[in-house]
């Protein structure tokens, strides 16, 4: 089954926890109350023609049984008593987090994790009711968007903790350490002090206690160790003094495949979803299927170059007598400002190459070895055209990026199709 993305109306979100109001969050966040919102129209659903392709010639191919099946795959490997929040910032490593959300929690991922308020209203938007865990990124005032969608968020500090108070009548939190990474978190000297102070607070509900291992560049193998142990020293501490929560986090998806020691009562991986295991020396071994299978775009125009239009530019690839497609994407769309070398795209089950320069919503594609190449054409820049294939590893290296970074560099306005 093939189905392309559509915003639903905002609105959808607040209607979960109450259908008699058609107030969204952003609308919250714009000052509007339920009250001004009450009986407005709603949006009009997107038309037969809408539904039927995406909104332009250029779309990210998701496969969502890779995403369940990796998943699957991780599953299998934890004790039945650890739980799994689905780690989906950048929009699900650009997949897009609503449906990526709503297809694990169908295998039984326990909750989510992201860091942007856009990407936990996609989520509930698609009718998915888990825990989600607001990593560090939303401030008190985002406080009504996150008491109407129920969400979760990260405190690292006695002062966020009493701005996180005043702005919220009730409050659910995990508490974050910094083990050694350097970013949020309370340092282990401070946690205990913050775990008390919030326990104490009876309108603090204490969820959960978690830290992420530190990634930065040059860390040996032994700080994870002396990391993990001072997680358990902490642990130790808040269990004696009566502030231990029902959850201890860890593991990412580095974590979770290289030290099943670490597991605690629950772990945080989010690019093993997408097929990335983000480690060459796995202790558990999964499986792992690309979520993005293809990226397409289309031939919008092709020439050509007649004796008409010379002189030809002085620009590699140029030349008298060549055929030029353009493509219907460009740097604006997450391609690279300038056109890497020997950077490719398949049409017509060929390889052809990508000219510079780079422009906004097009690029120019050197079409001569294609004659049989038509207006309106699809082209891919990931993929699979008869016997020819572009792969994630290829794409990332004529970017000059990794794999990680290629989806990052996916852009949110480029519909996906998911199958």
């Amino acid at each position: 089954m093939v189905e392309i993305e559509a915003r639903a109306d905002i609105a959808e979100a607040l209607r979960l926890r109450n259908p008699r109001e058609r107030v969204g969050p952003l609308d919250v966040l714009k000052g509007v109350s339920p009250t001004e919102h009450r009986g407005a129209p709603s949006a009009a659903p997107p038309s037969a023609l809408q539904a039927a392709r995406p909104a332009r010639d250029t779309w990210y191919e998701i496969d969502l049984q890779a995403i369940r099946h990796n998943y699957r795959q991780l599953r299998a490997q934890l004790p039945a008593g650890v739980k799994i929040f689905a780690c989906l910032k950048r929009n699900a490593y650009g997949c897009g987090a609503g449906h990526v959300a709503e297809a694990l929690a169908a295998e039984g991922a326990y909750g989510f994790a992201v860091a942007s308020l856009p990407d936990a209203i996609a989520i509930r938007e698609r009718g998915v009711v888990r825990p989600i865990l607001l990593y560090p990124g939303p401030l008190p005032g985002s406080a009504p968007v996150i008491e109407a969608l129920d969400l979760t968020i990260t405190v690292s500090s006695l002062a966020e903790l009493e701005l996180w108070r005043a702005a919220l009548p009730g409050l659910c939190i995990f508490v974050k350490c910094d083990l050694g990474f350097f970013r949020a978190g309370a340092t282990p000297g401070e946690i205990g002090g913050l775990l008390a102070s919030a326990r104490a607070s009876a309108r603090v509900e204490v969820q959960g206690l978690y830290a992420h291992l530190s990634e930065l560049p040059g860390s040996p193998p032994s700080d994870a160790l002396t990391q993990f142990a001072r997680l358990r020293r902490i642990v130790r501490d808040a269990e004696a003094a009566g502030t231990l929560p029902p959850i201890v986090m860890l593991s990412s998806t580095e974590g979770v495949l290289r030290y099943p020691e670490m597991d605690f009562d629950a772990v945080d991986p989010g690019a093993l979803f997408i097929g990335m295991p983000e480690t060459d020396s796995p202790v558990r071994q999964v499986s792992l299927r690309p979520a993005l299978t293809a990226i397409s775009t289309s031939l919008v125009a092709i020439k050509h170059i007649d004796a008409s239009l010379e002189p030809v530019p002085e620009l590699p690839g140029f030349r008298s007598g060549m055929t030029i497609g353009v493509l219907g994407m460009g740097w604006g769309d997450g391609y690279p400002r300038r056109v890497p070398p020997n950077a490719e795209v398949l049409v017509r089950n060929r390889r052809a190459p990508i000219l510079p320069p780079a422009h906004l919503e097009h690029l120019r594609v050197d079409l001569t070895h294609v004659p049989e190449a038509r207006f309106g054409d699809r082209a891919l820049l990931l993929g699979r055209q008869g016997g020819e294939v572009i792969t994630l590893e290829d794409l990332a290296a004529q970017w000059g990026t990794d794999i990680v970074g290629l989806h990052a560099d996916l852009r949110d306005h480029i519909p996906r199709v998911y199958v």
